[in-house]
């Protein structure tokens, strides 16, 4: 005799190395316990072995000789009876309610291996397997998820024949898109991985978000924002009020001598020139206008002529006849609050 040990058998149901039956589950893939030759010749000869040691014959038109030879082996004092279908006792035989219990629950096996077997041929079709994928299908074949061999889960839309959405084998998406609201903690994975503390950032409203400070030259607390503090040690935060960023040369020669957040105040290239020499001939062919001014006179009709001995005239220069000007140098721009973010 020995327990059942197909492979569809319940490993160690009744302890370390006594296998059992199950009737199987078709929705975690756990098959019904299957019989197979071995374990049916080991009951058979189990019980014919028990009816001819007690002196019978095997007739299959008999359906008692178990429990004849039973009874003859407790007339003669033998042999000891158990009821139990799990005993391991070699010197008691089972009785006939012990029999008819192991072949219930045999019977009982193999009806739940059969409905299993059916159940799995109902739901066989939402399966395949593919040369480097496996595929669940949907009820109506529209969808289906798929693992493929390189580590890619994904739903495909068979409707729109592409991907609605994958992931590779480091978690990351690599199909489709997912909405940003539906996405958990976004707002921290950007803030940690997109853009590092302490990088200015054009900001187009007055209003401040949570987590960021404007760059207007303010103290913050280097221990309460450490990351900031790695960007400026000092505690301090720039100043960009007013005033644009530039490269720092380092090396260049365009702008040269400037140390890393130092301050430049406005300039331009000096534009220079003189005239002379002033005479009643000047505009014409004595006086001259060098760099920036251009010596000329005119008559009053507007023809170029001899200053007139006694008249008074002179030079001026105003940029502001030919160019737009204000109380500094710049281009032309639009006004953002530089901000920064803490942490």
């Amino acid at each position: 005799m020995h327990r059942i040990d197909t492979p569809t058998a319940q490993k160690d149901k009744f302890g370390q190395g006594k296998n059992g039956f199950t009737r199987g589950n078709p929705q975690t893939g756990t098959p019904a316990t299957q019989l197979d030759y071995l374990y049916c010749d080991s009951i058979q000869e189990e019980i014919a072995n028990a009816i001819e040691s007690a002196g019978f014959v095997l007739d299959k038109t008999k359906h008692d000789q178990l429990a004849t030879a039973i009874k003859e082996f407790v007339s003669k004092g033998s042999v000891k009876l158990n009821s139990s279908t799990n005993s391991e006792s070699e010197t008691e035989a089972a009785t006939p309610l012990a029999v008819k219990k192991a072949n219930d629950n045999a019977a009982k096996a193999n009806t739940n291996a059969n409905n299993a077997h059916y159940r799995i041929g109902d739901i066989s079709d939402k399966f395949e397997l593919c040369s480097n994928e496996s595929r669940v299908h949907s009820h109506d074949k529209r969808f289906y998820l798929f693992v493929r061999d390189d580590g890619v889960v994904a739903m495909y839309n068979r409707v729109s024949n592409k991907a609605a959405w994958g992931f590779n084998s480091e978690g990351s998406l690599c199909e489709g898109y997912v909405p940003a609201e539906r996405v958990t903690n976004l707002d921290l994975f950007v803030r940690d991985k997109m853009l590092p503390a302490g990088i200015p950032q054009p900001w187009p409203s007055d209003h401040i978000p949570n987590g960021w400070f404007l760059c207007n030259g303010a103290q913050f607390d280097v221990n309460q924002f450490p990351k900031l503090a790695g960007v400026y040690p000092r505690g301090t935060l720039p100043d960009l009020r007013g005033v644009f960023i530039r490269g720092k040369d380092n090396g260049r020669g365009l702008d040269p001598n400037r140390n890393i957040l130092s301050f430049q105040s406005d300039a331009i290239r000096n534009i220079w020139g003189d005239v002379g020499p002033i005479s009643e001939t000047f505009g014409q062919n004595g006086g001259t206008g060098t760099g920036a001014f251009r010596a000329y006179s005119r008559h009053a009709s507007g023809t170029p002529t001899k200053v007139d001995v006694g008249d008074a005239g002179g030079i001026n220069f105003d940029a502001s006849r030919v160019v737009p000007v204000s109380h500094d140098n710049h281009p032309s721009n639009v006004a953002f609050n530089y901000i920064v973010r803490a942490e």
